[in-house]
């Protein structure tokens, strides 16, 4: 018999588990004043698992900007073979009264690391598939199948040799937000973005944040959403999880969590192309009265420039912190990037008193750079392997 399981997972990139929880803790004391949040339990180093409680669930949805996926595990067996696959799995959706599912609903299977099962993936989610309908159909449910737009969008994955079989409560990946129009030449993905933010412990009502390249505007965006803890999507959508009967008389979180947080965050970039497309998505994510863009080079950009505006936007004297994901080089930069992290450094070394994050994948850097790193994590930036330096200033 398959393991019935009613968990909460979030999912984020390889090494993201102290930062994803950090950030829920935080969303949650704001958004359920008062409630307890369990300890989570660490699956590997990118994901994390929690007891499910649905108001929880539906705040990390709507707000959790370090997450790849937030899930409801429903189902787990260590069938290794296809057909008790199927016979566990139809059998407990028979049985299961939970309201992740409803007469008439749609579903698509979204398989993710079955290659330690024995059989070939299509045949695994067709198993799951067919456990499910049949499952349903024993409890007088008829569910149907659409790949494109399902009302349910089912994850069925492997981890620690079980089978899991989970319903994905966003309907699809949480870093896809809907604001970055232009995504420029390698764009930093939203999540890692946030995930640098929180890395680098930056208070929002206190500090300042610079970003000196900063491409697309990702990392500028994420930094002033984070702060005000506004929700995910740009233009706001409803998460997947609104339309299951378990979430049934939970309202839409639409509203900011910190909303009496005014963030300063000032992004230079030097490319003017780029730079007009990072202002495009810095509107379309709502976040232009929050985010100061200067276009031109950053060795141009002194602190004396940065106070200024600090102090005309009413944060005279506050201490700050720089945040940066430079060219890495390799194929998709022709010039060697060593000089360029030579002169970020000196540049940095201006704002004493400030912190510095750098990620960056480039071997050179660290002896370029200058000075000892307090946090040296490796991390992944789109399954590139990268690093992220913290430098007290």
């Amino acid at each position: 018999m398959a393991m019935i399981r009613d968990t909460m997972r979030l999912v984020g990139p390889p090494g993201s588990n102290k930062v994803m929880a950090g950030e829920l803790s935080r969303i949650v004391r704001r958004g359920l004043d008062g409630h307890r949040l369990a300890e989570p339990k660490k699956a590997g180093t990118g994901a994390l698992v929690y007891p499910f409680e649905p108001e929880v669930a539906l705040l990390a949805v709507s707000y959790c900007r370090t997450a790849s996926r937030v899930l409801w595990d429903l189902y787990e067996s260590r069938a290794d073979r296809l057909e008790p696959l199927y016979d566990e799995l139809a059998a407990d959706a028979a049985e299961d009264r939970r309201g992740w599912l409803w007469n008439g609903a749609s579903i698509s299977i979204r398989p993710r690391n079955l290659g330690g099962f024995p059989a070939g993936e299509r045949q695994v989610v067709g198993a799951v598939k067919n456990a499910l309908v049949n499952g349903a159909a024993a409890r007088g449910l008829e569910l149907c199948v659409d790949p494109d737009r399902p009302d349910i969008l089912v994850a069925v994955r492997m981890h620690d040799d079980a089978v899991t079989v989970s319903v994905d409560l966003g309907g699809k990946a949480l870093h896809q937000r809907g604001y970055r129009r232009d995504g420029g030449v390698a764009p930093l993905r939203e999540n890692l973005a946030a995930i640098l933010v929180m890395l680098t412990r930056l208070d929002a009502r206190r500090e300042l944040l610079v970003d000196p390249m900063t491409g697309s505007g990702t990392i500028a965006i994420e930094a002033a959403l984070m702060g005000r803890g506004e929700p995910l999507w740009s233009p706001p959508r409803r998460p997947a999880a609104l339309a299951l009967p378990a979430f049934r008389g939970l309202a839409p979180r639409a509203q900011p969590l910190f909303g009496d947080t005014e963030p300063l965050v000032i992004a230079a970039e030097i490319d003017r192309r780029t730079a007009a497309a990072a202002r495009g998505n810095i509107a379309a994510a709502g976040a232009d009265r929050w985010v100061r863009l200067l276009p031109g080079d950053f060795r141009e950009i002194g602190r004396e420039r940065v106070e200024a505006l600090a102090a005309a936007a009413g944060r005279a004297g506050q201490g700050g912190v720089i945040l940066v994901n430079p060219p890495y080089g390799g194929r998709l930069d022709r010039d060697d990037p060593v000089p360029l992290y030579r002169e970020l450094g000196a540049w940095c070394r201006r704002f004493s008193g400030w912190r510095a994050g750098v990620l960056v994948a480039h071997r050179g850097f660290e002896r370029a750079f200058g000075g000892r790193p307090r946090i040296v994590k490796p991390l992944s930036n789109a399954s590139q392997p990268t690093t992220f330096y913290l430098y007290d200033l």
